[in-house]
């Protein structure tokens, strides 16, 4: 059930809407624009930030996709049935969304970078942070998501109810030395993501 949860999530993401291939194109685009009006230099200077930035942005568009499609067509009161821990079966939720947006993003990540006239040595740390940083940015939305489900206006109310909790994760992706602090938090906000996630689509579903 796992796994069967884990690969309905990534066909979901590129079948219907768009969702997964459409993040990968807004990060691009940010990217794109962040590099035009700053020039090759400064961008490259800059580029872990933007690049953050640009993550965060393009996980934002896709938040409202992550639990509504399984609420409106009663998967949700499924997978609570399943004699399998909902908790676990969230966790595989998170995992295919990281699966089909992030991972395309990052594999666009060192394209950028040569675009940005960025040296390897950057590119290397940029790529490695916004690896960590990922799992917790995913992990936030999953909260966000699962606590506006079922709302009409979801997509900006997660915009406004999440956002004030990805300031840490900015911080310590755009500081020196923030990888540690960067692989706490992931630890930390997964489980949590997991546990809270599944209290809320019980409620949800009541």
């Amino acid at each position: 059930m796992f796994w069967q949860i884990l690969k309905q999530s990534i066909r979901l993401s590129f079948r219907k809407g768009g969702g997964a291939l459409g993040a990968c194109a807004f990060y691009v685009i940010v990217v794109t624009l962040f590099t035009f009006a700053l020039g090759a230099a400064e961008a490259a200077r800059f580029a872990l930030p933007i690049m953050c930035v640009s993550l965060l942005l393009a996980t934002i568009t896709t938040l409202p996709l992550m639990f509504e499609r399984d609420h409106e067509d009663g998967t949700l009161e499924q997978l609570i049935l399943q004699p399998l821990l909902l908790e676990f079966l969230v966790l595989s939720k998170i995992i295919g969304q990281w699966c089909s947006q992030i991972a395309p993003i990052l594999l666009v990540s060192p394209l950028l970078a040569l675009m940005s006239e960025m040296d390897f040595e950057t590119a290397q740390k940029t790529f490695f942070t916004l690896l960590l940083a990922s799992p917790t940015i995913m992990a936030i939305g999953a909260i966000s998501a699962s606590l506006t489900l079922g709302s009409k206006r979801g997509g900006l109310l997660q915009a406004l109810v999440v956002m004030p909790f990805y300031v840490p994760v900015l911080i310590f992706s755009s500081g020196n030395g923030g990888a540690m602090f960067l692989a706490g938090m992931m630890c930390a906000s997964l489980p949590l993501a997991c546990y809270a996630c599944a209290a809320l689509v019980r409620v949800s579903v009541d």
